[in-house]
């Protein structure tokens, strides 16, 4: 792994943007985050927390770890091992922080890991989530665990383990096999708001639901932008044939006061495009058609952060956290 850039670059760059209404936006780069990481080998980082003094956990569920690195991406320290004992960690998919401790949702476990900040295993507890899928704290210290499949859009419990109620509910749909599984959980479809709340994104339709922890919905963002192509599935002679181009609907996210509705569509040609929609927080639509240069994982104020493992130029640094900023456009 190349660690040759030692500090914060700052790489002004405007991504374009399709205006529908008086209001305009753009997206601008301000960081690039080199992961300095030594030799360790990094795999495919599924989320992203930060606390107030700039530290980074990034859940590795390739690596069944979770790297822990500073406001200039250096190694800190590593949390939790590849296993199923105490400790370790198979496939970790979400990671939030509450009360100095790190909540790892420990995935093919089963289970929510607490470790301490400086890495130290403190305590673990079963979850009975099917296909969990995400994981939200709030100020009480009360967690959201989401699926995209069970009868329940989430389930509540409290940072001892205790199932306190199921929040929202579906229609368990019939489903064909291959369109279930690890697909689902390589994305992140949940997210906490400012304001205490819980949005939920139903991954494959284009209804995304901002709720109370009960499961009352708030709000309802919904839209047909340009681009989207909704799932469907249609008999063929084989028994049913998957449309492979239809938009994922995965982390919605509060940046500032508007709401953003990420949603990524597999080209033909084996590309990955991902759009962006910007909502007003009560539900109206402000802009469709952000072109995104990735998928957000968090976001801070006007601030928002994902991880680029891709393969980048010789001389580059790869992987390392980026920062973009949400601004109106002069």
């Amino acid at each position: 792994m190349r660690s040759s850039l030692q500090a914060i670059v700052v790489l002004p760059a405007i991504v374009a943007v399709t205006t529908i209404s008086a209001q305009s936006y753009v997206i601008e780069k301000t960081q690039v985050i080199p992961l300095e990481l030594g030799n360790e080998i990094v795999g495919q980082i599924a989320d992203v927390a930060h606390d107030g003094d700039g530290t980074f956990y990034l859940p590795d569920w390739q690596q069944h770890t979770v790297w822990v690195v500073d406001i200039r991406g250096k190694l800190v320290h590593k949390i939790g091992q590849e296993g199923r004992g105490p400790g370790e960690l198979t496939n970790p998919r979400s990671v939030a922080l509450h009360d100095g401790k790190v909540f790892v949702l420990d995935n093919d476990n089963d289970r929510i890991a607490v470790f301490s900040s400086t890495g130290q295993h403190l305590s673990s507890f079963r979850i009975d989530v099917y296909l969990s899928s995400g994981m939200v704290i709030n100020n009480d210290g009360h967690i959201v665990v989401s699926s995209v499949l069970g009868p329940s859009l989430f389930t509540v419990y409290d940072t001892n383990g205790s199932k306190l109620y199921d929040g929202g509910s579906r229609e368990v749909e019939a489903r064909p096999f291959g369109v279930v599984g690890g697909s689902y959980q390589l994305f992140q479809h949940i997210s906490g708001t400012p304001n205490g709340e819980v949005l939920y994104s139903p991954v494959k339709r284009y209804e995304v639901l901002r709720m109370q922890w009960d499961g009352t919905v708030q709000e309802t963002y919904s839209a047909e932008p340009p681009g989207y192509v909704p799932f469907f599935v249609t008999p063929s002679e084989g028994g049913i044939r998957l449309d492979n181009t239809w938009s994922w609907i995965v982390r919605p996210l509060v940046v500032g006061d508007l709401v953003l509705i990420q949603r990524t569509k597999n080209l033909e040609d084996g590309e990955i495009r991902t759009r962006g929609d910007l909502f007003s927080y009560d539900g109206a639509i402000v802009q469709l058609g952000i072109e995104l240069p990735f998928f957000f994982l968090c976001t801070e104020g006007q601030d928002l952060y994902a991880v680029d493992t891709s393969p980048v130029d010789t001389g580059e640094d790869n992987p390392h956290i980026v920062a973009y900023r949400l601004d109106r456009d002069p």
